[in-house]
């Protein structure tokens, strides 16, 4: 990858067809666009079908990033997502977020296990 390209401050990365992010540091706007355009160029790609969100250590998500991620979120390459962990707050905003996307094929859940369990699935 370039080295002038901006990283995202959370961690993303494609493994065995399923898109992985943990996001431990807060989400705006910008880190969510950055967080967007790495996880777009694996589905659209073909690279990947999944979708894996670890929320556990999340503090934050601006507005603006929430928007970011329904949209992202609604990809049409994505065949099942999954966000799982983070405290009661974080998992508020994280239902209206898959609330707001419409899709059947978006859940939440308390661990990683079940979350992996289901997007393995057929």
């Amino acid at each position: 990858m370039d080295n002038n390209i901006k990283k995202p401050k959370n961690k993303v990365w494609l493994e065995n067809g399923i898109v992985y992010y943990v996001i431990s540091k807060p989400v705006d706007e910008k880190e969510a666009i950055l967080l967007d355009n790495f996880g777009t160029e694996f589905i659209n790609s073909g690279q990947a079908f999944y979708i894996i969100i670890d929320i556990r250590q999340s503090s934050q998500f601006t507005s603006g990033a929430r928007k970011v991620w329904v949209k992202f979120l609604q990809n049409s390459n994505a065949k099942k997502a999954a966000i799982f962990g983070g405290n009661i707050f974080v998992r508020t905003l994280a239902s209206f977020v898959i609330a707001a996307t419409h899709k059947k094929n978006i859940k939440f859940f308390n661990n990683k296990i079940n979350a992996l369990k289901w997007l393995m699935e057929k």
